[in-house]
């Protein structure tokens, strides 16, 4: 029988990597890996393959004890966005061994997000701890010198402000504008419009209001409809959150701009993080695979024409109604303002 490690052992060892949150034992499960393999993932979350690979759960406190909250947080980096805005394009971009790594969507920040939106870590269920483990666990750099940049699930945008506080790192709020994220909703068929609808349910929350909408009056939005309120709920969780990382802290990207000039916005990342990959090594960021394959289909060929082949595709066969969705998103959530963008951009597009 093989005897299971020690919580001291475990949160000692950057190897065993936090996998999930799981509630019903108030423990953290970790799934022994390696630096290449976290690389290489697409995303962290249930569609990572991790058979075979050595597992240990530990409870909460039993971590907490090891993690006492005097000594500073590490620092840990953030792209928090709204989704369909080159944010996985954008992580795999900043992945750079041996100066950063990229964490795409950790499953265990979505099940802590649950956590915190149904209220057991105020009603004193859980230890209110929870956020800052979690993310004190992912801050563990592979070796030192290295940084780690999160790339939060957009189901997880509720821990935008908390994670202010638990780590001296920098928040990228990346976005798309209201009708290219319609457009990529609509471009993807039924899977994301039911993805559009979890997202809508799983943020209504969010900013503490009670539902605006009736549930006759939701039943009859549309997919697209209901992806719009979506977005506007994102954006003003941006905007909430933005005073909690202060303009020192917090810059804002609209994926347009990124689209546009590459290199430009990869060297105004690098800055604003403090990676030090200077020009040598993003003009082979640039020039190199990452952009020449499908962000979440690493096996697959792609380039910005065929994007925006794609996107016109789709636009042509949205018409009139797509304007006709963003022109009713404004009125369905009046408090979002037309043309306002989020301080702080790194750079415009042109």
């Amino acid at each position: 029988m093989v005897q299971q490690p020690a919580a001291r052992d475990v949160v000692g060892d950057v190897c065993w990597f936090p996998e999930d949150y799981v509630p019903s034992g108030n423990s953290i499960s970790f799934v022994r890996t390696d630096v290449a393999t976290l690389e290489r993932q697409t995303f962290l979350d249930q569609r990572w393959n991790r058979d075979g690979r050595g597992r240990v759960s530990l409870k909460l406190d039993a971590i907490a004890a090891e993690m006492p909250e005097s000594p500073p947080p590490p620092r840990l980096n953030f792209i928090w966005h709204t989704s369909f805005c080159c944010s996985t394009l954008i992580a795999n971009a900043l992945n750079v061994t041996g100066k950063n790594l990229s964490l795409k969507e950790p499953q265990m920040l979505v099940t802590v997000a649950d956590a915190r939106r149904v209220g057991v870590l105020a009603d004193g269920k859980i230890s209110p701890r929870l956020p800052e483990i979690a993310l004190r666990l992912l801050a563990r750099p592979p070796e030192q010198g290295v940084s780690v940049t999160i790339k939060p699930s957009n189901f997880a945008n509720v821990l935008i402000g908390p994670a202010a506080h638990y780590s001296p790192g920098k928040s990228l709020f990346l976005y798309s504008k209201l009708p290219d994220f319609l457009i990529s909703v609509a471009k993807s068929g039924l899977q994301l419009s039911k993805y559009a609808r979890r997202l809508f349910f799983g943020i209504v929350s969010d900013d503490g209001k009670p539902l605006r909408w009736p549930a006759a009056e939701l039943f009859q939005m549309s997919d697209l409809e209901v992806a719009a309120i979506a977005w506007h709920m994102q954006m003003a969780e941006f905007q909430r959150s933005w005073k909690e990382w202060g303009p020192d802290r917090a810059a804002a990207l609209d994926c347009d701009a990124f689209l546009a000039d590459p290199c430009a916005a990869l060297e105004k990342l690098d800055a604003f993080f403090g990676y030090g990959f200077g020009p040598a090594t993003i003009d082979a960021i640039v020039n190199g695979p990452v952009f020449s394959r499908h962000a979440k289909l690493p096996q697959a060929p792609f380039s910005a024409e065929q994007r925006r082949m794609e996107t016109e595709r789709t636009r042509k066969f949205l018409g009139a109604d797509l304007q006709r969705i963003v022109d009713w998103s404004y009125k369905a959530y009046p408090e979002a303002q037309q043309g306002i963008a989020l301080p702080g951009a790194l750079t415009s597009a042109q």
